[in-house]
């Protein structure tokens, strides 16, 4: 009986389209990966008694602020939103990565496009900023020294941070979309989104509630153009305006 199961386990399998599976099987790990390895804790913890000690304390206990920790939380993300999926890509699949939203050009209307969804985007964000819950969440640094947030600390933390969104970009809107379209078409942009808006739960509702209608737009830009240049310059400024605005709400800003 457990053989035969196997066997037709096994014939199942075989007929499943080797790409997706690898694809979404990754999706699994890299983001269980990511959820347990960013604990900077975690890795302070993992680290005790080696010659590695006084980094892990560096990462979680920094006393001037938190950009050690969150350094550690973008590598973490880039190594697995981004450079093990190339690796996949260009050894296991042996393709180009600019089929897989890399292109190295801007679609047609690109300017005038990223113009009309940052005029929409920034009132939005501006309102969610007066909410407590999102005054609660961001900004992600924390300055603990008495130094002023406007400055080099911040400049390198939004630097950080935009190079998480690439990898987060590549992810999501290159590698698990145009690796699910050959056999999902347009499907592919909404199990793309599922994981996409899972990873924000963490966050105020109406950020995750937003999650789901940009995950469908962006990948479905990123599904026609084979670009994700315009969903991550579009990231980015959302995420600085964010943070801007939660500085000033706070009295912290200047």
């Amino acid at each position: 009986m457990i053989r035969e199961t196997l066997v037709r386990f096994r014939s199942d399998l075989v007929g499943l389209d080797s790409k997706v599976l690898v694809a979404l099987l990754y999706t699994a790990f890299g983001l269980t990966c990511i959820f347990y390895f960013k604990n900077q804790n975690a890795v302070a913890a993992f680290l005790e008694g080696t010659s590695l000690e006084s980094f892990g304390q560096w990462v979680a206990y920094s006393p001037d602020n938190n950009l050690p920790g969150l350094g550690w939380w973008s590598l973490v993300v880039t190594v697995f939103y981004f450079i093990l999926p190339a690796l996949i890509i260009k050894f296991l699949w042996q393709a180009d990565l600019r089929d897989f939203g890399l292109k190295p050009r801007l679609e047609p209307g690109f300017w005038k496009l990223l113009a009309v969804c940052t005029a929409i985007m920034l009132p939005l964000v501006y309102l969610m900023s007066l909410t407590d819950g999102f005054a609660a969440k961001y900004p992600f640094l924390q300055v603990y020294n008495g130094e002023p947030y406007i400055g080099q600390t911040l400049l390198i933390w939004e630097l950080i941070y935009f190079l998480q969104f690439f990898g987060l970009e590549f992810f999501f809107r290159g590698f698990l979309v145009h690796s699910l379209k050959p056999s999902l078409g347009l499907y592919s942009i909404f199990v793309m989104t599922v994981p996409y808006c899972m990873i924000h739960f963490s966050k105020p509702m109406p950020e995750t509630l937003a999650a789901i209608a940009a995950g469908i737009f962006l990948g479905w830009l990123s599904y026609k153009n084979g670009s994700i240049w315009l969903g991550l310059i579009l990231h980015c400024m959302v995420a600085f305006s964010m943070d801007i605005f939660a500085l000033h709400a706070k009295g912290l800003l200047f």
